[in-house]
């Protein structure tokens, strides 16, 4: 074997010693040139080589390599940098590949699994989560699935492992090895007596060796030299009982045989109780045997049903609110019975604003009952807008995919020189391509960033990322992760270069688009909330480099290929000169006149990045040198890499940067969205637990409030409810999203999500069902997904002020554009006449004025103050504010609490006491964040009224410690607008009590149904900023 401390250095030489990995002849030489042998007497040996030393050591003392003649098949290789690379011995086919550290391994294993596969076969499937794939030669490996983590050598029968951080690739093999142990024995055979040698055979026919002296894990129960060869007369009825241990753990027989056993969800066993009568009212939770869903035989999906007793509840609110409407009427029509006085049925006028406020109120009283005493059964359930239980295996589209050419009509952009500019046209040409055929789809993971900590925040979501793409590329598909960066033009140059590298380094496709510039002709990002903006510039360009990837395709593929078709020639790269090959790769199996496929993407990308670049001009007024106005077209460039990782696939995952996701998400998305029925599937929203990294009392009360509400929202779609999309965590159909993508009207160019609307997520779902597609929830992840939630109460109230600012631009218009579009938005009106469900169009309206319902808590504690203490004579028709604030504690903490109590034990998830003592601690902290939301909703709402410039960044991820002397500043910063408004409203109350105003018009401090209600709103809005901020509270100076 070649000695251990031979180590390669490539590209650039290090400045102790020369590069050993360049095409000179000394390089030739080396390793059989004494005067060029690196030792430890005339070597200077840094950390790298420390690291590759011991990893190559640490694999010869474990036997990972077939000694003497084929140790030139086998070696380590170290990644020092992006650039440059370390190799103990290892061919150039790793550098394409770009991982940090890979191991080349032949063993008896490898041999023996991979002797026995089909010439044709691309994959090994070891067992039922797990597709290892097949590779002609090391030529090949700079195009394998990079997530597998592995890839078998066909031509001489190796295997190499690489992994994405040094310290794992011991313990991958590890793993790869007992697997692979595992599949030898399940799918073993017993060689024919006459196709073994003589001297085998008569050795098998003597005694048995002594087995006395051999390690444990070598011991074996069987009477025949038993191998991983010859697959013919295979006799496995002798073999039931045979117990075989490598080291692994004891392997039985009838384990590890695949059975066709049909899943099972088992019930925990009820106990015989007197209350037994009442077993409807609480359920155990099912747990779901997933071995038995994974190895069992495949079976068709259980139809969905339309479960109604969301539209029941929604009619029972309704019909609640209409009542509530009908009794103040009924007020009206006594009173004129009485005096015949008609004035007053011009009260009439505010009964729908009352009523539209009242809605949510009367849902929230309808549904709380139902978590007491409704049914609960369809929790676990799965129905037309809610998935409960994993789907089940389906061979068509968990078996490996195949490949059949068709023609297609592509829409292709072609660019035409025209002066200065390029004009771009689209024309439609037929275009042959291979389209997979079954199989796992492609899911791309989308996630847009902007300033957010790289070590802090990005990394530990993408590494997150990382091991679901890693299972689902051993159970067959292929994923990428494509990063809408809209900071990477902002951030400092260090900052820049280490996102560049991490993204690099793990193949991530990422754009950025320039930064936002208010001068004359600068690029601006548009967007009250630029999230939607940048996702639209990404896929945009993701689009573009489609286009310009099919007319390369199709000039290839042509007899005579054309030179002239863009003009953007110069800055491409070459074509290859080399004969004619074809590569193959999970997006194009066949790419003809091309030497890689990795060429031709980042070709077309190239040439994208150039159309986007082309039509970005904007125009701007400038003076010559004459003095003449003239108008000066600027282009902004956008910056972007990661050609493969940028093409979308057929599903995309919208996350945000600070997510965690489960190991095995992926595939379930795929069979979800692939089963039967499963067409009409857009959107498959996960529910979300929470990812805390502060752990203060803010963010736990903020952690509780929204487990409590997707918890709510899990059990309203088990009703019947459609499901909601809030924008993250969720998988999209992307065919699904450019069915419903629009021409918008500012720039002419087509948008997948709105720019002009704050709530981008909710205008998108809107559009999705008009188009007639599904949205579903779904909780089988059993809070694998987590979130970030806002760490401070400025961010939080930041994202309450975002969601009424978006909800007012849904109902209404700015007050400007009502002479001529009228108060209501277009939007409104179109949802409300179309064909999408009653009980939807009911529940979203509640939803959307429950903010008006939040920031009316203020202005109407001041009327209720002024007319109710200046004015007693009030009609019966007007409701106290005492009164409503009586019912709302009835309604909302101690019927909500209760509720909400009771659905967590009777769904089995939580006993009584410790869900009841969960609730009840909080609410204190609900009182003083909800009682001080009013000021600040409402100058979101009137902001977009009176077309206020109102703007939001993302919400801070990480940790910033604080000190009273920052946070005071802070608070009277942010907070300067509801401490003054509240310092007036107790001037004018300490006023009201003195007699400073005349006697008929004192309100005494004595009258507390009118001190209680506006005190409170004064007094939330001004601890708030105090008693919900962990930094101040600390005291810390």
């Amino acid at each position: 074997m070649s000695a251990p401390n031979q180590v390669h250095f490539q590209p650039q030489p290090r400045p102790i010693h020369p590069s050993h990995l360049n095409t000179s002849s000394e390089s030739d030489s080396y390793p059989n040139s004494p005067s060029h042998s690196l030792t430890i007497l005339n070597n200077d040996y840094d950390a790298f080589d420390a690291l590759l030393h011991n990893i190559y050591e640490k694999i010869l003392q474990d036997n990972w390599f077939k000694p003497a003649g084929d140790a030139d098949s086998t070696g380590v290789c170290l990644r020092v940098d992006p650039t440059s690379f370390r190799l103990i011995p290892f061919e150039e086919g790793v550098r394409r590949l770009n991982v940090e550290v890979a191991v080349k391994i032949r063993s008896a294993s490898v041999h023996a699994a991979v002797s026995r596969t089909l010439p044709s076969a691309r994959e090994i499937l070891i067992d039922s989560n797990t597709r290892i794939q097949i590779i002609p030669d090391i030529s090949a490996l700079g195009d394998a699935e990079r997530e597998q983590c592995a890839a078998f050598i066909r031509s001489d029968h190796t295997l190499v492992v690489w992994a994405f951080s040094v310290d794992q690739v011991i313990p991958l093999w590890t793993e790869f090895e007992e697997k692979l142990i595992k599949y030898i024995w399940r799918t073993r055979s017993t060689p024919r007596r006459d196709n073994l040698p003589s001297n085998i055979a008569s050795t098998v026919n003597s005694a048995a060796p002594s087995t006395s002296a051999l390690p444990q894990y070598s011991t074996t129960r069987l009477s025949t030299a038993a191998g991983p060869f010859g697959m013919e007369d295979i006799d496995r009825s002798a073999a039931n009982t045979m117990v075989v241990n490598f080291g692994f753990g004891v392997m039985n027989e009838l384990d590890e045989m695949e059975k066709p056993v049909q899943p099972k969800l088992s019930k925990k066993k009820k106990k015989s109780t007197f209350w037994s009568f009442l077993s409807w009212w609480k359920l155990q939770t099912p747990v779901a045997n997933v071995s038995a869903l994974e190895e069992g035989s495949e079976s068709h999906p259980e139809p969905r049903q339309l479960v109604l007793l969301g539209p029941f509840y929604a009619g029972c609110g309704l019909a609640l609110t209409m009542y509530f409407a009908a009794a103040g009427i009924s007020n009206l029509i006594e009173e004129w019975v009485l005096d015949g006085d008609t004035r007053r049925f011009g009260l009439v006028v505010v009964l729908p604003i009352v009523a539209a406020v009242s809605i949510f109120f009367c849902l929230q009283l309808i549904g709380n009952l139902s978590l007491v005493l409704g049914p609960v059964a369809q929790y676990h359930e799965n129905s037309t807008y809610y998935s409960a239980q994993r789907p089940r295996p389906n061979a068509q589209i968990d078996g490996a995919a195949r490949w059949s050419e068709t023609t297609e009509a592509l829409v292709i952009r072609d660019g035409v020189q025209n002066g200065t500019n390029i004009d771009f046209t689209e024309v439609e040409q037929e275009l042959k391509r291979e389209v997979r055929v079954g199989g796992l789809p492609h899911i791309t993971i989308q996630c847009p960033v902007y300033k957010e900590s790289l070590e802090l925040t990005i990394t530990p979501s993408v590494l997150s990322i990382k091991k679901a793409m890693q299972t689902y590329a051993r159970q067959g598909g292929t994923s990428s992760i494509f990063i809408c960066d809209d900071g990477l033009q902002i951030i400092p140059e260090e900052e820049k270069q280490k996102r560049l590298d991490f993204y690099a380094n793990h193949n991530i496709g990422w754009v950025a688009r320039p930064r936002h510039s208010s001068a004359p002709g600068g690029f601006k990002r548009a967007g009250k909330f630029k999230k939607a903006s940048n996702m639209n510039y990404g896929l945009a360009l993701s689009i573009a480099m489609e286009q310009q990837l099919a007319k390369l395709i199709a000039d290839a593929s042509s007899p005579t290929n054309s030179n002239n078709s863009t003009s953007s020639s110069s800055s491409e790269p070459r074509e290859s000169s080399r004969p004619s090959t074809s590569t193959s790769s999970p997006y194009f199996p066949s790419q003809p006149r091309f030497e890689s496929i990795d060429s031709i993407e980042e070709r077309a990308l190239q040439l994208a990045i150039e159309q986007i670049y082309q039509e970005s001009g904007t125009a701007k007024k400038v003076v010559d040198e004459s003095g003449k106005e003239i108008q000066e077209v600027v282009y902004h460039r956008p910056w972007a890499g990661g050609a493969r990782s940028l093409r979308v696939g057929e599903i995309i995952l919208i996350i945000d940067a600070d997510t965690v996701v489960p190991e095995d998400c992926f595939r379930d998305a795929a069979r979800e969205m692939g089963e039967e029925g499963g067409e009409e599937v857009a959107i498959i929203q996960h529910e979300s637990d929470v990812m805390q990294v502060a752990h203060h009392y803010f963010e736990n009360g903020i952690t509780h409030f929204t487990r409590r509400i997707n918890k709510c929202i899990s059990y309203g779609c088990a009703n019947g409810e459609v499901a909601p999309f809030v924008g993250h965590n969720a998988f999209l159909r992307w065919k699904a999203v450019q069915d419903a993508s629009f021409i918008d009207p500012a720039d002419g160019r087509r948008k997948m999500w709105s720019e002009a609307n704050v709530s981008e997520d909710f205008d998108l779902a809107l559009r999705l069902l008009l188009k007639g597609y599904t949205l579903r929830w779904a909780t089988y992840s059993q809070g694998g997904f987590k979130e970030g939630v806002s760490l401070t109460v400025v961010d939080e109230l930041a994202r309450w002020q975002k969601y009424a600012y978006g909800c007012d631009e849904i109902i209404f218009n700015p007050i400007i554009k009502w002479w001529r579009h009228g108060p209501i938005s277009k939007q409104l009106r179109e949802f409300m006449q179309s064909a999408a469900p009653v009980h939807y169009k009911i529940g979203m309206s509640s939803y959307m004025f429950s903010y008006y319902g939040i920031a009316a808590a203020t202005v109407g504690s001041t009327l209720n103050y002024l007319l109710l203490g200046l004015g007693p004579d009030l009609d019966r028709f007007y409701l106290h504010s005492f009164e409503i604030l009586l019912a709302c504690v009835v309604v909302f903490p101690a019927l909500g609490n209760l509720g909400f109590t009771m659905l967590e034990y009777r769904l089995g998830h939580r006993s009584i006491w410790s869900s009841a003592v969960e609730n009840l601690r909080w609410i204190p902290f609900f009182l003083f964040f909800f009682g001080g939301l009013s000021i600040h909703l409402s100058t979101a709402i009137l902001a977009h009224l009176f077309s206020y410039d109102m703007t939001w960044g993302s919400t801070g991820k990480e940790v910033e410690k604080s000190t009273f002397w920052i946070e005071v500043p802070r608070i009277i910063k942010n907070f300067k607008l509801s401490i003054i408004i509240c310092l007036m409203l107790i001037a004018m109350m300490v006023i009201f009590t003195t007699g400073v105003v005349p006697f008929e018009w004192q309100i005494p401090g004595w009258n507390w149904a009118l001190i209680i209600p506006l005190s409170l709103v004064i007094g939330c809005h001004l601890l708030l900023p105090i008693v919900l901020n962990p930094w101040l509270m600390k005291f810390s100076y």
